[in-house]
């Protein structure tokens, strides 16, 4: 198996910056394909993903979608980098971290936001905006007082930081307190600044 990821994305910032960082994390080669807005829905994309989404990743000839799993791929592609915890309390912590940012929070703040911004209907943000806003206060309000979210750096904290930029960029979360204590955490790592994730990001 070799350590070489193809990474086909739209921009740094879109949700492939989550797999760019986790192979950054890893050590890993990668080759970055971009495409434009429109050509994810051509058939020779389609080939690649038929769901006309980003990111796709290519990794020995065998073709992968949707970022949150093609991170967790990586890391057990490599598990002695330890990017998902391997004992029992962390391990819990990690999984609802995990579900939180991934399952419960992104998608409505990546609607809120593109809508903030014109480029969906208005009506998303009205329909998610009292929701997410409490939501990502609370997660914001339960970060870690120092470190990271499991102890040591994972895949987890790669997807909350994802999220958590996002609200910031949208104007749901404030750039203060724990929050900007980690994601200063965050944006220090050498990976975080290789995979240009929080290059967006103005504080």
């Amino acid at each position: 198996m070799s350590n070489m990821i193809t990474i086909y994305s739209f921009a740094d910032v879109d949700r492939s910056g989550k797999v760019r960082w986790a192979a950054c994390e890893l050590g890993w080669e990668i080759k970055e394909e971009r495409i434009a807005l429109g050509e994810h829905k051509a058939e020779e994309y389609l080939e690649l993903n038929p769901y006309a989404m980003v990111p796709t990743a290519v990794i020995d000839q065998e073709t992968w979608i949707d970022s949150n799993a093609i991170c967790i791929l990586l890391a057990e592609r490599d598990p002695q980098e330890r990017l998902i915890p391997a004992n029992a309390p962390e391990r819990a912590i990690f999984w609802q971290s995990l579900g939180l940012a991934v399952s419960t929070l992104e998608l409505p703040v990546v609607n809120y936001f593109l809508a903030s911004r014109g480029f969906v209907d208005q009506g998303w943000k009205d329909l998610v905006e009292e929701g997410i806003t409490a939501r990502m206060r609370t997660y914001a309000g339960n970060l870690p007082e120092n470190g990271y979210l499991c102890g040591s750096f994972s895949i987890a904290d790669i997807c909350a930081g994802y999220v958590l930029r996002i609200a910031v960029q949208a104007g749901i979360l404030v750039y203060e307190g724990k929050l900007a204590n980690y994601l200063d955490l965050l944006r220090a790592r050498p990976a975080a600044i290789e995979s240009r994730v929080f290059d967006s990001l103005e504080t």
